[in-house]
């Protein structure tokens, strides 16, 4: 398995996705603040009509974000990783190797997801550390470290819930439909309806949540890892 991730691993272009994943860092930190700005000095949102006032503070709203930002990067991962593979037939050279289909796929999946879980590793230490430093400069800028345990259960079932599109994108065989479908789960998991900071950022509901994607990969695991690439 450690050759088999090993290999994958070196498929990986570091410098265009490092590049990429510090630039939307920098753009949702932009974005965060000149939304705290709109805000009150205090970080509500005025009500209207005379509903209760939004509490969101800057870190929230850009970790919010960054986790919208790197489930639908997930996706493109594993179009380019997986789906593209397999539609595409070259997957059928990695079939000529003497392993297990599952486990070729599995490390595949196991790279998907260790490459996110070090994008949100950057991207959390990125925000916190450029928004704490704005916060003492600009009084709309709201700084709150939060409960990390709740932080790191949130953004493991943000990558687990990313993993969901691989189903879907094996229904189509499709990247496009891979990638829409990971941005149909944005919208979901960044429901303010039961938190102001996402559905995702409710433990039990991340929870659930993460079991529901890593259910369906599973699903779509089995049937890439049984069926012909004829299918």
């Amino acid at each position: 398995m450690k050759n088999l991730i090993s290999l994958e691993i070196r498929k990986v272009p570091v410098k265009p996705h490092l590049f990429g994943l510090i630039a939307a860092n920098i753009i949702i930190f932009l974005l965060s603040v000149f939304t705290s700005g709109l805000l009150t000095r205090n970080g509500t949102m005025p009500a209207f009509n005379g509903l209760p006032p939004v509490q969101l503070d800057t870190i929230s709203l850009a970790l919010m974000l960054v986790r919208a930002a790197l489930i639908v990067w997930e996706a493109v991962f594993l179009s380019v990783f997986v789906i593209e593979e397999y539609r595409s037939r070259t997957i059928s050279l990695l079939y000529t190797y003497p392993v297990n289909r599952t486990k070729l796929l599995l490390a595949k999946l196991l790279v998907v997801c260790g490459i996110m879980l070090l994008f949100h590793i950057v991207s959390h230490m990125f925000q916190y550390g450029c928004i704490f430093l704005a916060s003492r400069y600009f009084v709309f800028v709201t700084f709150s470290v939060g409960n990390i345990w709740a932080q790191a259960i949130t953004a493991i079932s943000a990558i687990m819930l990313g993993l969901f599109p691989l189903y879907v994108g094996m229904i189509k065989k499709s990247t496009i439909a891979t990638v829409v479908s990971s941005i149909a789960i944005v919208v979901i998991a960044s429901n303010s309806q039961g938190s102001h900071a996402g559905l995702i950022s409710i433990p039990v509901a991340a929870i659930i949540l993460s079991i529901v994607g890593i259910v369906f990969s599973a699903i779509a695991l089995h049937k890439m890892a049984v069926s012909d690439l004829d299918n």
